[in-house]
């Protein structure tokens, strides 16, 4: 079983690395080649329909997974409606956006509302797209998932290297609005390219469409909603801030926060996504044991996945946290890490990156919540935290600025593992293996140690850094967990 879970999460996470490589190349090309003002809209805007976009999602996709693998037989109607379902929301969300961002001041001018439109557009097909990637994940076949992330996100790239070097760098272009709807353009194409391929290779395993069984549409989102309520409200949690910048602060603040907190958040959500791939990849397994009630085995791969994300998820943070200014010397302006600033990306980036850690713990007792099929738990842990997040926000942006928004997105993040933890185990118990985390840490302050000797009195260039050091030293962490979990400590 694992070994299929592995091949699974392996080949999600390789797509990911590439996707990573060019998301971080191309946020480089923003940071690098656009004004401030340029990426403070591009940020604010996605921000802004990525609020949107999971409130239309609706935590459809865990939810998809979980039906195909429970009932087999009903695939092709399950993947034809929420195909349909999702079209549909994906439209609702679009002019719900657009007519909220009309009476919204900072959202409401002619190439902000032009670049709501456009990402709207992507937003549907992301959401499509989604859909296809459940049926994909639910038959363990995520492979051909690599090829088609990976071609979007070139095609993304290509088309803002043009727009960047040769309409903005040559001068050819003066016109603000212009360049930066291409941009957003770009990003359309790559989406659109993704989910072409990826309905090209779907309908390989099932004959696909559009269907529209009402009844059935309605009986999925009323086991979803409750998920996706919950869902919408941790993005709200996660994305609130930058809203709250804009709105808090000046103009010119808002700009400046907005665009050297982005930087960091971006590099986060990128990394976070790889405790959704494990967990998605788990997620039939973790179904069909507990229908079969099969309740050693689940409690089993429990633990050894609360090992398995631990382990990344402290990697990622001391790795981090180590070579944190060289990743954004690589990819942005020497005016991020400023030492005129009061606050830079690096010092918002040390902050957020704890979050991580307690992000892949908490998704663990998130998906035992799918699993046994309690809904409104989850959306009442994200209730408290959303108003936690939202009040810690409105206290600390006044006196912090983005360094405040930092310190709560941390303290959400643990808030949200301690009470998900305590609340999974009333429905299935497993104990946190003491003795491995204790190692883990150990392990990882070895590495921290190391990595700053090497970065203190051997460092070459930043990207020789990032690449050998980070990559030595994070193989050799994940190597020496992998043998602490190998042995059962």
């Amino acid at each position: 079983m694992f070994k299929k879970i592995a091949s699974n999460t392996i080949a999600q996470i390789l797509s990911k690395a590439g996707t990573a490589m060019i998301s971080i190349f191309l946020l480089s090309v923003l940071t690098k080649y656009l004004p401030v003002e340029y990426f403070w809209m591009y940020s604010k805007i996605y921000n802004y329909l990525g609020i949107f976009a999971f409130l239309a999602d609706l935590w459809l996709y865990a939810i998809v997974v979980r039906e195909i693998s429970h009932k087999t037989d009903n695939t092709q109607k399950i993947i034809r409606n929420v195909l349909s379902l999702r079209l549909i929301l994906g439209i609702m969300i679009v002019f719900l956006a657009l007519w909220i961002a009309y009476f919204l001041p900072g959202y409401n001018s002619k190439i902000e509302m032009i670049g709501i439109t456009i990402v709207g557009i992507f937003t549907v097909f992301s959401l499509l797209n989604s859909a296809l990637l459940s049926l994909m994940q639910a038959k363990m076949q995520m492979e051909f998932s690599s090829l088609s992330t990976i071609s979007g996100k070139l095609v993304n790239l290509i088309g803002i290297l043009v727009i960047v070097f040769v309409c903005l760098q040559s001068g050819s272009i003066d016109s603000f609005w212009f360049p930066l709807t291409m941009i957003f353009f770009a990003g359309l194409a790559g989406i659109i390219v993704n989910t072409a391929m990826n309905y090209r290779y779907a309908r390989r395993i099932v004959p696909l469409g559009l269907e529209f069984d009402f009844s059935y549409m309605w009986s999925i989102v009323r086991h979803a909603l409750p998920y996706g309520v919950a869902l919408f409200l941790s993005v709200v949690y996660f994305k609130v801030d930058v809203i709250l910048l804009s709105l808090m602060e000046s103009q010119e603040l808002a700009d400046r926060s907005i665009a050297l907190y982005s930087l960091p958040m971006k590099i986060i959500e990128v990394l976070m996504v790889i405790g959704g791939f494990y967990l998605n990849s788990l997620l039939p397994s973790m179904t069909s044991l507990y229908e079969e009630k099969r309740t050693q085995e689940l409690e089993n791969i429990l633990v050894t996945s609360f090992k398995v994300l631990l382990s990344f998820g402290i990697l990622f943070f001391v790795v981090g946290v180590l070579l944190r200014e060289e990743v954004i010397r690589i990819i942005a302006t020497p005016e991020y890490l400023s030492p005129n600033l009061v606050y830079t990306s690096a010092d918002a980036f040390l902050v957020v990156l704890g979050a991580i850690v307690f992000y892949f713990l908490s998704l663990l007792s998130i998906y035992i919540f799918i699993t046994v099929k309690k809904h409104t738990i989850i959306l009442w842990i994200n209730i408290i935290i959303t108003l936690v997040n939202i009040l810690g926000n409105i206290w600390l942006i006044p006196k912090f600025s983005f360094m405040g928004a930092g310190v709560v997105t941390l303290f959400s993040q643990i808030l949200l593992f301690v009470m998900t933890y305590l609340f999974s185990r009333k429905y299935i118990s497993f104990a946190i293996p003491g003795v491995f985390t204790l190692g883990a840490v150990v392990i990882s302050t070895w590495i921290y140690v190391i990595g700053f000797w090497l970065l203190t009195y051997m460092s070459v260039t930043p990207l020789f850094d990032v690449v050998v050091y980070g990559g030595v030293l994070f193989g050799i962490g994940a190597y020496a967990q992998y043998q602490l979990i190998r042995r059962g400590k």
